[in-house]
């Protein structure tokens, strides 16, 4: 899962890709530069799904949901570490 601060970072890209000011977003999304300014920088801790929704919008994007897959346990880790390390001593 991304945490917020990537998120912040993600929107900050796709904002400076489009050549638009914090103030811009800020003004089509109902928010204040300041609030934009700490999403972005991963300060954002108030920062509602509300928010995120209406920054998306202004920025012309949706929010999807996307499968994050299975996360690897201890055991599955050890074990491709240990396969890569006897592929390595042949």
């Amino acid at each position: 899962m991304k945490t917020l601060s990537d998120l912040g970072q993600e929107f900050q890209a796709l904002r400076k890709a489009n050549h638009q000011t914090q103030n811009a977003v800020g003004v089509r999304a109902g928010l204040t530069q300041e609030a934009l300014s700490r999403f972005e920088r991963g300060r954002g801790t108030d920062f509602s799904l509300a928010k995120l929704l209406r920054l998306a919008q202004a920025l012309g994007h949706d929010v999807a949901l996307v499968s994050a897959g299975a996360r690897p346990t201890l055991e599955d880790v050890l074990a491709e570490r240990q396969r890569d390390h006897a592929g390595e001593s042949r």
